[in-house]
């Protein structure tokens, strides 16, 4: 969280951070989002320094074009244009470089920055680079750069209660999506157990994803892609699904979609639809993937590593007869990924509920925010491939107690 940010300064004896936009670089550069939030700032940086060992200020250096929407993030503003670029640049015989530094140079003399100073957010590689290594060579502040788990990912890695309403808003915003693309599918005709459009084509993955963008932009959401794969593809858990196939009864649809809502945080939700009916076969896999999954619902604490959960839905699977990445890591089929993730700003963020010693062990901290998503997969079952999965998202409340923020129901089968 945001107020984690002093002491984790103070541990990490940094005097500042630089967070640099632009925010073209969209999800990538969630550091930057972290602070603006949902103000349309496109250039610029947020300057947060240490005041003693318990606070921070935070400013945001912004072009004047963007006064008004900079004003917007409640950070100081430092206005860029008043140090006058264009008359340092001169000073400076034309050197661009030299001039930035002395810019930044200005800028930190007047807020009484220097010292040990970490740098974030997104640009390009050959501007930082050379950048950074002028402010050094120059002697504006020693720059520090974290490889692992920096200081703010690691404020990220919990969510205060602003935070978890915002994600629990674009949850019920996708819902909404979630919702109205199952009476888009169930408003077509079908004929030889295909759905049909009204022109007399088959309806396709192609044709729904456009429906479910249209939706999301319609709610506010900004979305990218999503999943949504049929037969074979919903096998393959990170497929996005082939644009020409042809929507179908009783085959598995994997439908998995992560939108950005208000404040840049993300949603992450996954439902499995089988239209009109579902296969034996699918029907008990998908039965043990719910038992899983609220297996491990049931189980989540901040006492246990995050592994551990994962542990326990792999000797369930394996008990049934599927395999798991715990007996083989390259399968592909069975259970093939770890449990959950965490998410926020970014739809991957730490903790992870994965394999035991594939990462650091973890464990939940309140403020955590984590996505439970167990699934099965055979893509080339001769019976017709086919996957399952379903996910529901979770916030570890500052009590320390794990609240469901989705609320979708997880029935299999959508009658037509």
């Amino acid at each position: 969280m945001k107020s984690d940010l002093p002491h984790l300064m103070r541990a990490r004896n940094l005097d500042a951070l630089v967070i640099v936009g632009p925010d073209g670089f969209g999800p990538a550069n969630a550091p930057f989002t972290y602070f603006i939030g949902d103000s349309h700032v496109t250039t610029g940086a947020v300057i947060v320094k240490r005041c003693g060992e318990n606070a921070t200020e935070a400013y945001l250096v912004h072009n004047p074009m963007e006064r008004e929407e900079a004003a917007k993030t409640g950070l100081q503003l430092i206005n860029k244009a008043s140090y006058k670029l264009p008359e340092i640049i001169q000073q400076k015989n034309g050197d661009r470089l030299a001039a930035d530094v002395e810019l930044w140079r200005r800028v930190f003399s007047d807020i009484g920055i220097g010292g040990r100073v970490a740098f974030y957010g997104a640009d390009y590689i050959n501007t930082s680079f050379n950048f950074l290594n002028a402010l050094m060579r120059e002697g504006v502040c020693e720059v520090v750069t974290e490889q692992e788990n920096d200081v703010i990912s690691a404020a990220r890695a919990t969510k205060d209660a602003d935070e978890a309403a915002r994600i629990r808003e674009t949850c019920r915003l996708t819902e909404a999506v979630i919702g109205a693309t199952r009476d888009f599918l169930r408003s077509h005709r079908v004929a030889n157990e295909t759905l049909m459009r009204a022109d007399g084509d088959p309806l396709t993955v192609a044709d729904v994803k456009r429906f479910i963008r249209r939706e999301a932009v319609g709610l506010g959401l900004d979305m990218h892609d999503c999943i949504f794969a049929i037969g074979r593809d919903a096998g393959i858990p990170h497929s996005s699904g082939t644009p020409n196939d042809p929507i179908m009864l009783g085959r598995t649809i994997v439908f998995d979609i992560f939108p950005r809502g208000p404040g840049g945080y993300h949603s992450d939700i996954t439902r499995t639809w089988c239209l009109g009916y579902a296969p034996d076969h699918v029907q008990q896999a998908y039965e043990l993937v719910l038992q899983a999954h609220d297996m491990a619902e049931a189980a989540f604490n901040t006492t246990d590593f995050t592994y551990t959960f994962n542990e326990a839905v792999c000797d369930l699977f394996e008990a049934h007869g599927h395999p798991t990445a715990r007996q083989n890591y390259a399968t592909t089929y069975g259970y093939m990924h770890g449990l959950g993730h965490g998410f926020g700003l970014a739809v991957h963020e730490p903790p992870s509920m994965s394999l035991k010693g594939l990462r650091p062990d973890e464990k939940f901290q309140p403020g955590t925010i984590v996505c439970n998503e167990p699934g099965l997969y055979y893509p080339d079952d001769p019976r017709g491939g086919w996957g399952v999965r379903v996910e529901d998202d979770y916030w570890c409340n500052l009590d320390g107690r794990f609240e469901r923020l989705t609320e979708f129901d997880r029935a299999l089968v959508v009658p037509m």
